[in-house]
């Protein structure tokens, strides 16, 4: 009986049920927006502005004799993500011939799985000692792809006389701009060690017979390193400092990354306080309005028998149904207008961002949420309207 009265007056009413309906679209359907803005493009310039892989670097400025013991003392600190061992800067250079095109003095830097610069270009970091990663710049002015195949080229002077190593290699990946700006190839990091080799004089595999191996490397003149978050970069940087180390980190860079991380933050979390203020303020002023022009109804249900409590229920009824129903509107005109924003932005963010994201799970605590603060509305109005009505005063002013 409840839910029939309910539906019915809602029917009868139903001009006075769609403006109210409209009312509370126009106050679900911003904060949706709102809500899908921090999930979306918000949530990622945070994460990146986090992870960026280059902000984690700490980079050796200049070479150095860094023998096995501290090289895994390095390797074995928890704050570090990923650790290579580098030869001399000379040694790690090499020429391209890809189809007669020619990049010469190319710098060479060793990678391996869990690469942080190869993830974040959606590699793996794993190499044959025939393949390799290019940067996307280089990539783009050899007119190079994904598969291809390109001779590498390392030169030394024997007796006075150049020889050169020329070896073909497959690109098996591009490591993006917004990681590796300069030209650059990756590879094995066995295949960085047998370039030094060639140079020195021995005869190593891939760019020799492998007759004559270096057996005798006791050194290292830099790492390769990467921390695990921002906040292990100042402590691994001082690490290094204290052993005399020249060493490069991002650390000013960092304490402006995280003011403006907190900057957003506080933002948003302002903005959606007062939006979600507003709006419970709004649709508690509509129930309100909506109770105090059917008081005379509620007056001649009373007089008809029906429990106050009776009436309380089907003012729950009837305001929980427009807010279902208000929250489908809200979330039909969200879609169309999340649906827009990332159509048009879509060519203008990189790696397929996403300007506005609400998956199911917001979906659900969004209606969950709506309906609990009209319930909670609907019930504290209706107890204090109904139980204060006076049945012949009301009808009196009719």
């Amino acid at each position: 009986m409840i839910f029939t009265l309910a539906f019915k007056s809602l029917w009868f009413e139903k001009l006075v049920s769609f403006c109210i309906f409209a009312s509370l679209c126009s106050v679900i359907a911003p904060l949706m927006f709102l809500f899908s803005l921090k999930y979306g493009i918000i949530s990622t310039l945070e994460h990146d502005l986090k992870s960026s892989p280059l902000k984690l670097e700490i980079k050796m400025m200049t070479g150095y004799k860094l023998d096995e013991n501290f090289i895994n003392q390095v390797k074995n600190d928890s704050k570090v993500q990923f650790c290579l061992p580098l030869t001399r800067s000379l040694s790690a250079t090499a020429d391209i011939n890809y189809k007669g095109k020619i990049k010469t003095s190319l710098s060479a830097l060793p990678t391996a799985i869990y690469d942080p610069i190869a993830i974040a270009s959606n590699l793996d970091g794993v190499l044959k000692e025939n393949e390799a990663y290019l940067s996307q710049t280089l990539c783009d002015d050899l007119k190079i792809k994904t598969g291809d195949t390109f001779l590498l080229v390392i030169s030394r002077i024997v007796d006075s006389q150049r020889q050169n190593s020329v070896v073909e290699f497959k690109l098996k990946g591009i490591i993006k701009k917004e990681y590796q700006s300069i030209n650059t190839i990756y590879v094995n990091y066995n295949t960085m060690l047998y370039m030094e080799d060639f140079r020195d004089g021995y005869e190593p595999p891939v760019f020799s017979d492998g007759s004559n191996l270096n057996l005798e490397r006791k050194y290292f003149a830099k790492l390769r390193l990467y921390v695990k978050t921002l906040d292990d970069v100042e402590p691994m940087a001082a690490f290094f400092r204290e052993r005399n180390y020249q060493i490069k980190a991002c650390i000013n860079e960092i304490e402006e990354l995280k003011a403006i991380s907190s900057v957003l933050s506080v933002i948003f979390y302002s903005v959606a306080f007062i939006s979600i203020t507003g709006g419970i303020l709004a649709s508690g002023g509509l129930i309100l309005t909506n109770l105090i022009r059917l008081e005379k109804s509620y007056a001649l249900l009373k007089l008809d028998g029906m429990s106050e409590y009776g009436i309380m229920q089907c003012i729950i009824v009837q305001n929980l149904t427009l807010g279902l129903l208000s929250y489908l509107g809200a979330f039909t005109m969200f879609c169309a207008l999340k649906f827009s924003f990332n159509q048009y932005f879509a060519d203008r963010l990189s790696g397929g961002t996403l300007i506005s994201v609400f998956n199911f799970s917001h979906v659900i605590l969004g209606l969950l949420f709506t309906l609990l603060v009209l319930l909670i509305i609907s019930l504290v109005l209706s107890t204090a309207r109904i139980r204060r009505l006076n049945v012949a005063d009301t009808l009196r002013r009719v």
